[in-house]
């Protein structure tokens, strides 16, 4: 096994956009490899990071919001001037980890996702309206994928509708710190740093509000959940609450935006497969769980050991810190048949680990699942001749946790 593997692997720069054949070069050779760039150990095959994730005890999430590249200190005092840091559900293992979780799950089980399709279906035919009221070429992202999915996650929150806009907008920019951002500049992060607070505090408006006065949203039930009798909640406890909701909110439109948009790009790609989708609309569920495999957007998730341990042939002393890659596992050759192509008439393509495995599975699969799929149907039957743009390339952002678009310009 050849230890350049680790020495080679650039995600700031030369791996950043498109590392997939670093990957499987990885996977051949060193499938756990030390990243010199990072200092953390990167776990890349399916079954490597499958244990990693459902194992707890062994591999803590304590550190899972411990940002890759360090903040400037100008970025603190802006963060600390919100609500204070406390741990939330992301960063907690074992039994803690599940209590503090279930309130927010309870919003995205089936019965409460089948409740919300109707609103999904109709704000994606009202964006796509706008789309073609409008001029073409445009961005799928800033006419489509993003505003689709802020204001689907913000209407399970309980956000009114006109400030879904204002929150869209701070939730997309703080990401810059939020979702580990490459090299922003003290300005960028500055920047981020208020749209951090700023978004917070109007959650925290909301859970004022709602503590008032309930309603039938998810920002209410969790409110009962972390007070059952009605007492007043502590500061940490008010603050975990507003950085839970925060997260949430964050997690349901960056990640499905990101598949929207980076699916549609995928399928535009392959001009014959968005053909094929558009004459066979039974292919969405198919297409939906090959753009998930294909263009997962979690691409790295931070763990500690607990204890001294062994993973694929490594020794990984206690508070070792090594970061699982699910967009690599997505495409091991030893799991995928043709793991490099996307394919959306692909057999049993359900095995992938776009949302997570073990205790951490994303609680908005199910959501996602069904933007996804009603995007699909919409901008199928709306948009048959969508194209992409041959002047104008795609853009992704510059992140190493979460991949995802940033532009996607295309033509009807």
């Amino acid at each position: 096994m050849s230890e350049s593997v680790g020495d080679e692997y650039d995600p700031l720069s030369r791996h950043l956009d498109d590392p997939y054949e670093f990957y499987a070069r990885a996977q051949r050779e060193t499938p756990v490899f030390f990243s010199a760039k990072l200092g953390i150990w990167v776990v890349t095959r399916m079954a490597d990071v499958k244990k990693v994730m459902r194992d707890g005890r062994t591999f803590s999430s304590i550190n899972n919001l411990r940002p890759l590249q360090p903040l400037s200190m100008a970025v603190l005092p802006i963060m600390f001037s919100g609500y204070p840091l406390v741990p939330v559900f992301l960063v907690m293992d074992g039994d803690e980890h599940m209590e503090h979780r279930q309130p927010w799950a309870a919003g995205f089980t089936a019965d409460r996702v089948a409740a919300v399709r109707p609103y999904v279906a109709e704000r994606a035919a009202a964006l796509a309206d706008d789309l073609l009221a409008g001029e073409s070429p445009a961005d799928l992202m800033a006419g489509y994928a993003n505003p689709l999915a802020n204001s689907v996650i913000a209407h399970v929150m309980g956000i009114a509708p006109e400030h879904h806009a204002a929150l869209g907008a701070d939730t997309r920019n703080a990401v810059k710190i939020a979702i580990g951002y490459v090299s922003p500049t003290e300005e960028e992060q500055a920047e981020a740093a208020m749209s951090w607070t700023n978004s917070q505090r109007l959650i925290g408006d909301y859970v004022d509000a709602r503590r008032a006065e309930p309603r039938d949203d998810l920002i209410s039930e969790a409110i009962a959940a972390f007070s059952p009798d009605g007492a007043p909640l502590s500061e940490d406890e008010e603050a975990e609450l507003v950085g839970s909701a925060w997260g949430v909110t964050l997690a349901g439109q960056i990640t499905t935006s990101a598949l929207i948009g980076a699916g549609v790009l995928r399928l535009l790609e392959h001009p014959e497969q968005w053909r094929m989708l558009c004459d066979r609309p039974d292919l969405i569920p198919s297409a939906v769980e090959e753009i998930l495999r294909f263009c997962a957007p979690g691409h790295l998730f931070l763990r500690q050991t607990t204890k001294d341990t062994v993973l694929a042939g490594r020794e990984l002393p206690a508070g070792t810190e090594l970061a699982v890659c699910p967009a690599a596992a997505n495409r091991d050759a030893a799991v995928f048949d043709r793991p490099g192509e996307f394919d959306i008439t692909r057999d049993s393509p359900t095995s992938h680990l776009a949302f997570g495995h073990g205790p951490h599975y994303c609680i908005g699969s199910r959501l996602a699942r069904a933007e996804l799929e009603i995007s699909l149907d919409v901008l199928t039957r709306r948009f048959p001749k969508l194209s992409l743009v041959p002047d104008r390339p795609a853009t992704w952002r510059p992140s190493l946790i979460q991949k995802g678009p940033a532009e996607v310009p295309v033509a009807w």
